[in-house]
Protein backbone atom coordinates (compact mmCIF):
# COMPACT_ATOMS: atom_id res chain seq x y z
CA UNK A 1 0.00 0.00 0.00
CA UNK A 2 0.93 3.33 -0.40
CA UNK A 3 1.45 5.04 2.04
CA UNK A 4 2.22 9.09 3.41
CA UNK A 5 3.31 7.99 7.08
CA UNK A 6 -0.22 9.25 8.92
CA UNK A 7 -3.08 7.41 8.10
CA UNK A 8 -3.81 5.12 10.49
CA UNK A 9 -3.51 8.08 13.08
CA UNK A 10 -5.73 9.99 10.67
CA UNK A 11 -8.70 7.33 10.41
CA UNK A 12 -8.28 6.85 13.68
CA UNK A 13 -10.43 9.80 14.79
CA UNK A 14 -13.35 8.75 12.42
CA UNK A 15 -13.20 5.28 13.74
CA UNK A 16 -13.25 5.19 17.04
CA UNK A 17 -16.82 5.38 18.09
CA UNK A 18 -16.47 1.80 16.98
CA UNK A 19 -18.75 0.17 14.38
CA UNK A 20 -22.47 1.10 13.14
CA UNK A 21 -23.95 -1.81 13.90
CA UNK A 22 -26.14 -3.59 10.94
CA UNK A 23 -24.37 -1.37 8.21
CA UNK A 24 -23.75 -2.63 4.84
CA UNK A 25 -22.07 -0.21 2.59
CA UNK A 26 -21.64 -0.30 -0.86
CA UNK A 27 -18.50 1.35 -2.00
CA UNK A 28 -17.83 2.56 -5.68
CA UNK A 29 -14.15 3.89 -5.87
CA UNK A 30 -11.31 4.23 -7.81
CA UNK A 31 -8.76 1.08 -6.67
CA UNK A 32 -5.48 3.45 -6.19
CA UNK A 33 -2.51 2.43 -4.47
CA UNK A 34 -3.60 4.46 -1.36
CA UNK A 35 -6.90 3.41 -1.55
CA UNK A 36 -6.86 0.58 0.79
CA UNK A 37 -6.20 2.15 4.01
CA UNK A 38 -9.89 4.19 3.40
CA UNK A 39 -11.04 0.45 2.75
CA UNK A 40 -9.85 -0.73 6.12
CA UNK A 41 -10.73 2.05 7.94
CA UNK A 42 -14.84 1.56 6.43
CA UNK A 43 -14.46 -1.79 7.69
CA UNK A 44 -14.26 -0.59 11.10
CA UNK A 45 -17.38 1.44 10.84
CA UNK A 46 -19.68 -0.94 8.68
CA UNK A 47 -19.48 -4.40 6.65
CA UNK A 48 -18.07 -3.81 3.40
CA UNK A 49 -21.18 -5.25 1.40
CA UNK A 50 -18.91 -5.28 -2.18
CA UNK A 51 -16.22 -2.48 -3.39
CA UNK A 52 -17.05 -1.75 -6.99
CA UNK A 53 -14.25 -0.62 -8.57
CA UNK A 54 -14.71 2.41 -11.00
CA UNK A 55 -14.20 1.35 -14.43
CA UNK A 56 -10.63 1.86 -15.56
CA UNK A 57 -8.57 3.41 -12.53
CA UNK A 58 -7.89 -0.31 -10.46
CA UNK A 59 -4.21 -0.83 -9.76
CA UNK A 60 -3.99 -4.11 -10.61
CA UNK A 61 -2.13 -5.12 -7.06
CA UNK A 62 -4.96 -3.06 -5.12
CA UNK A 63 -7.24 -4.83 -7.51
CA UNK A 64 -6.25 -7.82 -6.26
CA UNK A 65 -5.96 -7.45 -2.56
CA UNK A 66 -9.46 -6.26 -2.55
CA UNK A 67 -10.54 -9.28 -4.67
CA UNK A 68 -8.93 -11.25 -1.79
CA UNK A 69 -10.50 -9.61 1.32
CA UNK A 70 -14.17 -8.28 -0.31
CA UNK A 71 -16.66 -9.06 -2.90
CA UNK A 72 -15.73 -7.10 -5.73
CA UNK A 73 -18.78 -6.16 -8.21
CA UNK A 74 -18.24 -5.01 -11.80
CA UNK A 75 -19.20 -1.65 -12.37
CA UNK A 76 -20.48 0.23 -15.58
CA UNK A 77 -23.58 2.55 -16.22
CA UNK A 78 -25.79 -0.47 -18.26
CA UNK A 79 -26.72 -1.87 -15.28
CA UNK A 80 -26.38 0.61 -12.85
CA UNK A 81 -28.99 2.69 -14.63
CA UNK A 82 -31.34 -0.33 -14.84
CA UNK A 83 -34.02 -0.46 -12.35
CA UNK A 84 -34.10 -3.89 -12.77
CA UNK A 85 -30.26 -5.01 -12.65
CA UNK A 86 -29.91 -2.68 -9.72
CA UNK A 87 -31.96 -4.80 -7.52
CA UNK A 88 -31.34 -8.23 -8.81
CA UNK A 89 -27.46 -7.39 -7.80
CA UNK A 90 -27.84 -4.81 -4.90
CA UNK A 91 -30.11 -6.55 -2.72
CA UNK A 92 -28.55 -10.40 -2.38
CA UNK A 93 -25.83 -8.48 -1.11
CA UNK A 94 -27.08 -6.88 2.03
CA UNK A 95 -28.64 -9.02 5.05
CA UNK A 96 -31.78 -8.70 6.10
CA UNK A 97 -30.84 -7.28 9.17
CA UNK A 98 -28.70 -4.55 7.26
CA UNK A 99 -29.55 -1.30 6.58
CA UNK A 100 -27.53 -0.12 2.82
CA UNK A 101 -25.60 2.53 2.65
CA UNK A 102 -23.93 3.63 -0.93
CA UNK A 103 -21.05 5.68 -1.51
CA UNK A 104 -20.85 6.76 -4.86
CA UNK A 105 -17.96 8.66 -6.80
CA UNK A 106 -19.69 9.74 -10.14
CA UNK A 107 -23.78 9.21 -9.64
CA UNK A 108 -23.60 5.65 -10.75
CA UNK A 109 -27.12 5.52 -8.81
CA UNK A 110 -28.63 8.19 -9.67
CA UNK A 111 -31.04 7.04 -11.60
CA UNK A 112 -31.49 4.16 -10.09
CA UNK A 113 -31.84 5.24 -6.00
CA UNK A 114 -35.77 5.56 -6.10
CA UNK A 115 -36.11 1.65 -6.98
CA UNK A 116 -33.72 0.84 -4.23
CA UNK A 117 -35.79 3.08 -1.50
CA UNK A 118 -38.39 1.13 -3.12
CA UNK A 119 -37.09 -2.09 -2.33
CA UNK A 120 -35.60 -1.59 1.03
CA UNK A 121 -37.45 1.02 2.85
CA UNK A 122 -36.38 2.67 5.53
CA UNK A 123 -33.56 0.23 5.31
CA UNK A 124 -31.59 2.46 2.40
CA UNK A 125 -30.34 5.29 4.61
CA UNK A 126 -28.81 7.36 1.26
CA UNK A 127 -26.13 7.80 -0.71
CA UNK A 128 -22.82 9.83 0.32
CA UNK A 129 -21.44 11.35 -3.46
CA UNK A 130 -17.83 12.24 -3.94
CA UNK A 131 -17.60 14.45 -7.19
CA UNK A 132 -19.46 17.26 -9.13
CA UNK A 133 -20.40 15.25 -12.15
CA UNK A 134 -22.27 12.25 -9.53
CA UNK A 135 -23.90 15.62 -7.41
CA UNK A 136 -25.22 17.19 -10.77
CA UNK A 137 -26.37 13.47 -11.88
CA UNK A 138 -28.25 13.52 -8.14
CA UNK A 139 -29.30 16.64 -8.44
CA UNK A 140 -31.23 16.00 -11.86
CA UNK A 141 -33.26 13.22 -10.17
CA UNK A 142 -36.31 13.66 -8.23
CA UNK A 143 -34.55 12.15 -5.01
CA UNK A 144 -36.29 8.95 -2.73
CA UNK A 145 -33.37 8.98 -0.53
CA UNK A 146 -30.88 11.61 1.41
CA UNK A 147 -27.92 12.52 -0.70
CA UNK A 148 -25.09 13.80 1.15
CA UNK A 149 -22.58 15.41 -1.17
CA UNK A 150 -18.94 16.24 -0.79
CA UNK A 151 -18.65 17.85 -4.22
CA UNK A 152 -18.76 21.34 -3.28
CA UNK A 153 -17.05 21.30 -0.09
CA UNK A 154 -13.84 23.47 1.01
CA UNK A 155 -11.96 20.43 1.68
CA UNK A 156 -13.11 19.04 -1.74
CA UNK A 157 -12.12 22.43 -3.25
CA UNK A 158 -8.51 21.71 -1.59
CA UNK A 159 -8.53 18.36 -3.75
CA UNK A 160 -9.37 19.83 -6.72
CA UNK A 161 -6.58 22.20 -6.81
CA UNK A 162 -4.51 19.10 -6.63
CA UNK A 163 -6.12 17.38 -9.18
CA UNK A 164 -5.29 19.88 -11.60
CA UNK A 165 -1.79 20.08 -10.94
CA UNK A 166 -1.94 16.01 -11.71
CA UNK A 167 -3.53 16.04 -14.85
CA UNK A 168 -1.27 18.79 -16.16
CA UNK A 169 1.80 16.60 -14.74
CA UNK A 170 0.56 13.45 -16.81
CA UNK A 171 -0.61 15.64 -20.10
CA UNK A 172 2.79 16.64 -20.36
CA UNK A 173 4.61 13.70 -19.70
CA UNK A 174 2.85 11.82 -22.09
CA UNK A 175 3.35 14.46 -24.43
CA UNK A 176 7.18 13.81 -24.48
CA UNK A 177 6.56 10.83 -25.30
CA UNK A 178 5.78 11.79 -28.68
CA UNK A 179 8.64 14.31 -28.76
CA UNK A 180 6.66 17.47 -28.24
CA UNK A 181 6.48 19.89 -25.05
CA UNK A 182 4.35 22.50 -23.66
CA UNK A 183 6.45 25.41 -24.15
CA UNK A 184 4.75 27.83 -26.36
CA UNK A 185 2.06 25.53 -27.50
CA UNK A 186 -1.30 27.05 -28.28
CA UNK A 187 -3.37 25.19 -26.03
CA UNK A 188 -7.48 25.34 -25.28
CA UNK A 189 -8.97 24.34 -22.14
CA UNK A 190 -12.79 23.46 -21.82
CA UNK A 191 -14.35 24.16 -18.76
CA UNK A 192 -13.55 26.64 -15.87
CA UNK A 193 -14.71 24.38 -13.15
CA UNK A 194 -12.80 24.00 -9.92
CA UNK A 195 -10.81 21.62 -11.15
CA UNK A 196 -10.13 23.82 -14.62
CA UNK A 197 -9.58 26.72 -12.51
CA UNK A 198 -6.66 24.68 -11.60
CA UNK A 199 -5.42 22.98 -14.48
CA UNK A 200 -5.32 26.75 -16.13
CA UNK A 201 -3.57 28.22 -13.31
CA UNK A 202 -0.69 25.46 -14.09
CA UNK A 203 -1.02 25.54 -17.44
CA UNK A 204 0.29 29.46 -17.78
CA UNK A 205 2.86 28.46 -15.46
CA UNK A 206 4.18 26.32 -18.48
CA UNK A 207 4.80 29.10 -20.51
CA UNK A 208 1.73 28.53 -23.35
CA UNK A 209 -0.85 30.25 -25.42
CA UNK A 210 -4.04 29.58 -23.37
CA UNK A 211 -7.14 29.93 -24.80
CA UNK A 212 -10.45 28.77 -22.92
CA UNK A 213 -13.78 27.66 -23.43
CA UNK A 214 -16.81 28.46 -20.92
CA UNK A 215 -20.03 28.48 -21.91
CA UNK A 216 -21.76 29.62 -17.91
CA UNK A 217 -21.73 33.39 -17.60
CA UNK A 218 -20.36 33.55 -14.75
CA UNK A 219 -17.44 31.64 -14.77
CA UNK A 220 -16.94 33.76 -18.22
CA UNK A 221 -16.53 36.69 -16.08
CA UNK A 222 -14.17 34.94 -13.59
CA UNK A 223 -12.00 33.52 -15.83
CA UNK A 224 -11.53 36.95 -17.81
CA UNK A 225 -11.17 38.61 -14.32
CA UNK A 226 -8.30 36.17 -13.77
CA UNK A 227 -6.49 37.01 -16.97
CA UNK A 228 -7.46 34.36 -18.98
CA UNK A 229 -8.67 34.72 -23.07
CA UNK A 230 -11.81 33.51 -23.72
CA UNK A 231 -13.21 31.69 -27.64
CA UNK A 232 -15.67 29.87 -28.92
CA UNK A 233 -14.99 26.19 -29.47
CA UNK A 234 -14.48 26.48 -33.43
CA UNK A 235 -11.56 28.86 -32.65
CA UNK A 236 -10.02 27.06 -30.12
CA UNK A 237 -10.55 23.38 -31.97
CA UNK A 238 -9.11 25.28 -35.00
CA UNK A 239 -6.02 26.76 -33.46
CA UNK A 240 -5.18 24.29 -30.50
CA UNK A 241 -2.36 22.18 -30.70
CA UNK A 242 -3.20 20.66 -27.17
CA UNK A 243 -6.97 20.52 -26.11
CA UNK A 244 -7.46 19.57 -22.46
CA UNK A 245 -11.18 18.57 -21.60
CA UNK A 246 -12.74 19.52 -18.49
CA UNK A 247 -16.60 19.67 -18.05
CA UNK A 248 -17.92 16.40 -17.65
CA UNK A 249 -20.79 16.75 -20.10
CA UNK A 250 -19.64 15.61 -23.28
CA UNK A 251 -17.31 18.38 -24.09
CA UNK A 252 -16.89 17.28 -27.82
CA UNK A 253 -18.34 14.99 -30.56
CA UNK A 254 -17.08 13.05 -33.57
CA UNK A 255 -17.60 16.40 -35.66
CA UNK A 256 -15.12 18.51 -33.05
CA UNK A 257 -12.55 15.23 -33.42
CA UNK A 258 -12.56 16.39 -37.53
CA UNK A 259 -12.55 19.70 -36.70
CA UNK A 260 -8.99 19.49 -34.75
CA UNK A 261 -5.80 20.79 -35.90
CA UNK A 262 -3.74 18.02 -37.56
CA UNK A 263 -1.58 16.31 -34.96
CA UNK A 264 -3.48 17.64 -31.81
CA UNK A 265 -3.07 16.17 -28.70
CA UNK A 266 -6.54 15.49 -26.45
CA UNK A 267 -6.65 14.99 -23.01
CA UNK A 268 -9.48 14.41 -20.33
CA UNK A 269 -10.00 15.04 -16.77
CA UNK A 270 -12.98 12.62 -16.51
CA UNK A 271 -13.57 9.19 -18.30
CA UNK A 272 -13.93 9.18 -21.82
CA UNK A 273 -17.76 8.17 -21.28
CA UNK A 274 -18.41 10.92 -19.25
CA UNK A 275 -16.46 13.81 -21.11
CA UNK A 276 -16.72 12.92 -24.57
CA UNK A 277 -20.08 12.49 -26.81
CA UNK A 278 -18.03 9.77 -28.61
CA UNK A 279 -17.07 6.02 -28.03
CA UNK A 280 -13.97 5.21 -28.85
CA UNK A 281 -15.46 1.28 -30.00
CA UNK A 282 -17.57 3.19 -32.22
CA UNK A 283 -14.89 5.76 -33.96
CA UNK A 284 -14.94 4.79 -37.84
CA UNK A 285 -11.23 5.55 -38.05
CA UNK A 286 -8.29 3.89 -38.32
CA UNK A 287 -6.20 4.08 -35.03
CA UNK A 288 -3.01 2.69 -33.12
CA UNK A 289 -1.15 3.24 -29.74
CA UNK A 290 2.12 5.11 -30.95
CA UNK A 291 3.12 5.22 -27.55
CA UNK A 292 2.30 3.72 -24.20
CA UNK A 293 -0.93 5.55 -23.64
CA UNK A 294 -1.27 7.48 -26.73
CA UNK A 295 -3.78 6.62 -29.11
CA UNK A 296 -3.37 8.07 -32.50
CA UNK A 297 -6.76 8.59 -34.65
CA UNK A 298 -6.09 8.71 -38.31
CA UNK A 299 -8.85 10.74 -40.12
CA UNK A 300 -10.58 10.34 -43.51
CA UNK A 301 -8.05 13.13 -44.77
CA UNK A 302 -4.83 11.02 -43.51
CA UNK A 303 -4.09 14.01 -40.61
CA UNK A 304 -3.74 12.58 -37.56
CA UNK A 305 -4.87 13.16 -33.84
CA UNK A 306 -3.65 11.83 -30.91
CA UNK A 307 -5.41 10.88 -27.39
CA UNK A 308 -3.40 10.99 -24.03
CA UNK A 309 -4.45 7.96 -22.30
CA UNK A 310 -6.90 6.97 -24.92
CA UNK A 311 -9.22 9.62 -24.23
CA UNK A 312 -9.78 8.58 -20.31
CA UNK A 313 -9.17 10.62 -16.97
CA UNK A 314 -5.12 11.79 -18.17
CA UNK A 315 -3.96 11.93 -15.03
CA UNK A 316 -4.97 7.81 -13.96
CA UNK A 317 -1.87 7.29 -16.21
CA UNK A 318 0.80 8.12 -13.03
CA UNK A 319 -2.27 7.12 -10.59
CA UNK A 320 -3.70 10.65 -9.92
CA UNK A 321 -1.28 11.36 -7.43
CA UNK A 322 -2.79 13.96 -5.28
CA UNK A 323 -1.13 13.37 -2.02
CA UNK A 324 -2.31 13.78 1.22
CA UNK A 325 -4.85 15.79 0.20
CA UNK A 326 -6.69 12.80 -1.03
CA UNK A 327 -7.94 12.01 2.75
CA UNK A 328 -9.62 15.15 3.92
CA UNK A 329 -12.45 13.61 1.28
CA UNK A 330 -12.47 10.64 2.21
CA UNK A 331 -13.04 11.74 6.17
CA UNK A 332 -15.74 13.72 4.58
CA UNK A 333 -17.46 10.07 3.24
CA UNK A 334 -16.59 8.52 6.19
CA UNK A 335 -18.38 11.10 8.19
CA UNK A 336 -20.85 11.80 5.83
CA UNK A 337 -21.95 7.85 6.11
CA UNK A 338 -22.30 8.21 9.95
CA UNK A 339 -24.64 11.09 9.82
CA UNK A 340 -26.93 9.02 7.45
CA UNK A 341 -26.85 5.78 9.66
CA UNK A 342 -27.33 7.61 13.21
CA UNK A 343 -29.23 10.77 11.79
CA UNK A 344 -32.33 9.40 9.63
CA UNK A 345 -32.87 12.22 6.94
CA UNK A 346 -35.66 13.55 4.41
CA UNK A 347 -35.08 12.93 0.80
CA UNK A 348 -32.67 15.47 -0.92
CA UNK A 349 -29.57 16.85 -1.62
CA UNK A 350 -27.51 18.21 0.76
CA UNK A 351 -24.02 18.70 2.21
CA UNK A 352 -22.11 18.64 5.63
CA UNK A 353 -22.12 20.47 8.48
CA UNK A 354 -19.43 23.38 8.34
CA UNK A 355 -18.52 22.29 11.90
CA UNK A 356 -18.12 18.95 10.64
CA UNK A 357 -15.72 19.88 8.10
CA UNK A 358 -13.67 22.19 10.25
CA UNK A 359 -13.10 19.16 13.03
CA UNK A 360 -12.04 17.38 9.82
CA UNK A 361 -9.45 19.78 8.53
CA UNK A 362 -7.69 20.43 11.89
CA UNK A 363 -6.97 17.00 12.38
CA UNK A 364 -5.78 16.80 8.69
CA UNK A 365 -3.76 20.19 9.83
CA UNK A 366 -2.08 18.42 12.52
CA UNK A 367 -1.84 14.86 11.69
CA UNK A 368 -0.57 15.78 8.15
CA UNK A 369 1.34 18.72 8.52
CA UNK A 370 1.85 19.77 12.66
CA UNK A 371 -0.48 22.80 12.55
CA UNK A 372 -2.13 22.98 15.92
CA UNK A 373 -4.14 25.82 17.15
Amino acid sequence: MRSQGSEHLFFRHFTRQGPIEGLCILLVTHLLPDRPHFIQALAQVGRIGAILPKPKSAHGETLAWACQHFPVLELNRQWSNCPQQVVARIAPLVAAHERLVILDIGGYFARTQAQLAECFGPRFLGVVEMTENGHQRYALEPLMAPVLSVARSPLKQAEDIQIGLSVVYSAESLARTLNRTFNVCQAALFGYGKVGRSIARELRCRNLHLELVETDELRQVEALSHGFKLVDKAQALARAELVVCSTGNGSLNLEDLAALRPGAMLASVTSADDEFAFSLAELPWPSEEVCPHVLALIRPDGSTIFLLNRGEAVNFVHGAVIGEYVYLVLAEIIEGMRLLAEFPMVPGLRELPPDLMRTIARHWLADFHGVTQ
